[in-house]
């Protein structure tokens, strides 16, 4: 039989078609409040930059350039310490502008910001559909016996693969057919959260719908569990665009939603249903993998969900000695070296091309695998 691959995706690969990577995704996202001209959450970015140029020693002429990832994560926190002053504030909550409004005000904002995510990705996406040569080189070497595990939320490595004429799918036990898992951790743009009972008016294909043994038929009224009061439905290539354009998540309706997890260290997977599914998949198949490649994902301190499921993987590695080829392609891979090693093991042997992901000559790496 030929060996199991594992290909684990990261930024960093969709860089080559003009996705942005974490730190420019930053102006991106707060261009909206610049815009608009939303003083007080103006107010409140320049002072969160000061802080962290602070925190960062930058020199004071030196323009701070923040990833998303760090702003949502300081942000989490700067909430939490307005939240807390309240506790000496002589008014309640309601009670006008309370240090507590501030935090929902900072909450709200960070929520505008991942509506948004969805468009940036989308338009970002679109201008770069001429430039994924490298992602189509990458997707013609692709076997049924493969998986990909990726961290983004973009689709163009679908694109390419199924340009290619070679089958795939998401993972999920309902869909139909084989073809080469792409596993997206993090959730996709072409993914929508919709009521259980609603499914019919999308006609879309249903990806994940739980089922409760202890309920014979649906229930007509929701549990409150999301995994079981909403479905993941996958939205035609030809209705994406419309879709994301209406914001079907957005700030008008809520009770819909594009399966993406969102920014900062602490993302809410469980509100995507089949999510749960989508990280047993990719446990599953790094256990079994025979070659492993990674591929611009820099397992950064904002990935700890990601260092801690990968870990738990390798300890039941260890125990019955299962040897596996390791490389490591990023143009930072000698500094992230060692963090790979504490996860996928210290005296596990890495192979390293400290190259981006376009300037990959498949042939020469798969026949060092």
């Amino acid at each position: 039989m030929s060996s199991k691959r594992v290909f684990i995706l990261g930024a960093g690969f969709s860089k080559q078609a003009g996705m942005p990577l974490a730190t420019e995704l930053t102006p991106l996202l707060r261009r909206k409040f610049e815009e608009y001209d939303q003083k007080e959450a103006l107010e409140w970015f320049a002072w969160l930059d000061e802080r962290a140029s602070w925190i960062k020693h930058a020199d004071q002429n030196e323009v701070l350039s923040l990833n998303i990832e760090e702003i949502f994560d300081f942000a989490h926190f700067d909430a939490l310490i307005w939240k807390m002053r309240q506790q000496m504030c002589p008014v309640g909550r309601n009670s006008g502008d309370t240090p507590y409004s501030t935090a929902e005000a900072i909450e709200a904002w960070l929520s505008y910001m991942e509506d948004d995510l969805v468009n940036v990705i989308w338009d970002q996406q679109q201008t770069g559909i001429e430039k994924t040569d490298g992602i189509s080189r990458f997707a013609t070497i692709l076997r049924e016996n493969d998986t990909v595990v990726t961290f983004n939320y973009d689709t163009l490595i679908e694109q390419s693969i199924s340009q290619a004429k070679i089958p795939w799918r998401y993972g999920f036990k309902i869909e139909e057919g084989k073809g080469t898992p792409i596993l997206k951790m993090h959730g996709s743009i072409n993914w929508a959260i919709v009521p259980r009972h609603q499914v019919g008016s999308f006609g879309y294909p249903l990806l994940f719908r739980k089922e409760d043994q202890n309920v014979e038929n649906a229930a007509p009224k929701p549990t409150g569990e999301i995994e079981y009061d909403y479905v993941l439905l996958r939205i035609p290539d030809d209705k994406l665009g419309n879709r994301i354009k209406n914001q079907i998540l957005q700030r008008s309706d809520k009770q819909y939603g594009i399966g993406i997890a969102g920014l900062g260290r602490y993302k809410p997977l469980d509100r995507i249903p089949g999510s749960g599914q989508v990280w047993h998949n990719a446990g599953r198949a790094l256990y079994q993998a025979d070659e492993i490649y990674i591929v611009g994902f820099s397992l950064s301190a904002f990935d700890t969900m990601a260092r801690l499921h990968f870990a738990g993987v390798m300890c039941e590695r260890a125990k019955k000695n299962l040897a596996t080829t390791i490389v490591l392609i990023d143009p930072n891979a000698c500094k992230l070296k060692a963090d790979f090693q504490s996860v996928f093991g210290a005296d596990t042997p890495i192979t390293i091309y400290q190259q981006k992901a376009e300037q990959v000559k498949w042939s020469e790496v798969l026949g060092n695998g």
